[in-house]
């Protein structure tokens, strides 16, 4: 069986049960208008897969502003502040931090705020992505007073609310392979993962109400991550339901 009958095997229990699969879709890094992008820019339009674009504050460049007041249901998330790493050697790479001073550290993430909530109005949503998807305890207890209202990182939130006012909905699904060779992750690897969350929801093994989030990253992919993608957002099953992106942040 292949990995893609097996994600329709997946999803038969699903509507065998009446739940719809939710998925969302995120894609980190943005700073400017690349071709890659409007590679991800078209997909969305065309396959109708709204996409949540984590955006880098201190690179924005307009010509992103401008061609993303053209697209229907792109919305824009805070990136950190400049993607800059502040740990020491010997630690996992993470710019909102606990070594710096927190004053510090939240002057950047109010600068990035201030810029992206001006340059992209209603577009923006008030959603922190922190860089590598890290972010130290006393950053993210601070966001809410910065006027942040939701966080996404990567894995199974272990709850929905870490701080509260703060909505946290994850992603799962990394088409890249960091660790190796930083290309394409691979297709049965990413559909293997795409499984994995949906039939730990279904099981009740982590937050049923967290949809399944893809994580992709438009500077690095190559023709494979673009055909996988392509492949994914043309599959259609009746228990398969893409996420507005306000509607994976439903504020309470």
């Amino acid at each position: 069986m292949s990995s893609w009958d097996q994600l329709r095997a997946e999803l038969d229990l699903w509507q065998s049960e009446e739940w719809i699969a939710t998925m969302w879709w995120r894609d980190d890094d943005a700073v400017a208008v690349t071709s890659a992008l409007e590679t991800l820019l078209a997909f969305e339009q065309d396959y109708r897969v709204p996409l949540a674009l984590a955006v880098i504050p201190a690179d924005l460049e307009h010509d992103l502003v401008l061609r993303l007041a053209e697209t229907l249901d792109t919305r824009v998330f805070q990136h950190g502040w400049s993607h800059t790493n502040h740990m020491p050697a010997g630690r996992k790479k993470q710019e909102l931090d606990d070594v710096r001073d927190i004053g510090t550290v939240v002057a950047d993430i109010r600068r990035g705020f201030d810029i992206l909530s001006s340059q992209f109005g209603n577009r923006f949503l008030p959603v922190m992505v922190p860089p590598w998807n890290r972010i130290a305890d006393d950053v993210m207890r601070a966001l809410p007073s910065l006027g942040l209202r939701g966080i996404s990182t990567f894995n199974a939130r272990p709850d929905a609310y870490p701080v509260s006012g703060l909505l946290m909905v994850n992603t799962h699904v990394d088409v890249i392979d960091w660790r190796g060779t930083r290309g394409f992750a691979g297709e049965d690897q990413c559909i293997t993962a795409m499984i994995a969350h949906l039939s730990a929801r279904r099981t009740g093994l982590v937050d049923a109400a967290e949809p399944t989030g893809l994580l992709t990253h438009h500077l690095v992919h190559d023709d494979a991550t673009t055909r996988f993608l392509e492949n994914l957002f043309s599959f259609e099953h009746a228990a398969l339901k893409w996420l507005r992106i306000p509607g994976v942040f439903p504020w309470q």
